[in-house]
């Protein structure tokens, strides 16, 4: 009888050690997962901030340069804009990616861009965001950020829309927690659609958004939206356009030359 109880014990001892050990291994492991996934975060995040960052710091010289030999550039001139966070590492990223980027192909010629700010000392929460997001039809994708998409199967990016805040993620299950000062709304030409029918698209839905938040419309600098200023970029649109019309055409014609 003595030794079937000491058997007994001895097998509750090793069922305890073992129920022990797997559950240390467990731990070990959910912790290791944690660490794998905020790694993988982390590079994501860093990837987006390189490019966007390179993206808008070659799109803003290029404006520089454009409106340099135009007689619509003020006395004072646009000041290089921080499109994300005021720190000088932001500035120095940017610059470190545009060098990295150099000899990469690009999809893009143009970007437009306008940023939705908040009255001053106020913030967006994330629930009012998420609602003026979803009533304008973007939704989550590409970069961690929203999209306004083309109908059909074959769906492209007509706009985008980030979170003006480095890295400029805007994660669906981070809305309930999340403020920000201010969106970035943009788009890429050339595009799925014209370009001046994309650029009225992305004015109007920039313009409900603020409208619905409550904020103020700026340029891409943070300065508020004008009349002469949405003119002078309908003008570069329209310049554009009938540039990559002329070497499209140019190209036939350089064919059978």
């Amino acid at each position: 009888m003595l030794e079937i109880i000491v058997l007994t014990i001895v097998i509750v001892l090793a069922f305890i050690a073992a129920s022990w050990y797997t559950n240390q291994r467990s731990q070990q492991r959910a912790h290791e997962f944690e660490r794998e996934l905020e790694i993988e975060d982390t590079e994501a995040d860093d990837s987006f901030q390189q490019r966007f960052d390179a993206l808008f710091d070659q799109e803003l010289h290029s404006q520089d340069d454009a409106t340099s030999d135009d007689e619509r550039l003020t006395d004072t001139g646009p000041a290089e804009p921080d499109l994300f966070d005021e720190a000088s590492e932001s500035k120095e990223t940017a610059a470190a990616s545009q060098d990295e980027q150099a000899g990469q192909p690009q999809d893009w010629d143009m970007v437009i861009a306008f940023t939705i700010m908040a009255p001053e000392s106020k913030a967006f929460t994330g629930k009012a965001v998420k609602a003026a997001l979803e009533q304008h039809d973007l939704r989550f994708g590409d970069m961690q950020i929203y999209h306004r998409q083309t109908a059909g199967s074959q769906k492209q990016t007509l706009f985008s829309v980030a979170n003006i805040l480095d890295p400029g993620t805007l994660l669906p299950d981070k809305f309930v927690s999340m403020t920000t000062p201010g969106l970035l709304i943009f788009a890429k030409l050339p595009g799925p659609v014209n370009g001046m029918a994309l650029f009225d698209d992305l004015l109007d839905t920039a313009r409900g958004m603020n409208e619905e938040l409550g904020g103020v419309l700026c340029d891409e600098t943070r300065e508020p939206v004008s009349d002469a200023l949405l003119e002078s970029m309908r003008a570069r649109i329209l310049e554009y356009q009938m540039a990559e019309q002329a070497e499209s055409n140019q190209i036939p014609n350089d064919y059978f030359n």
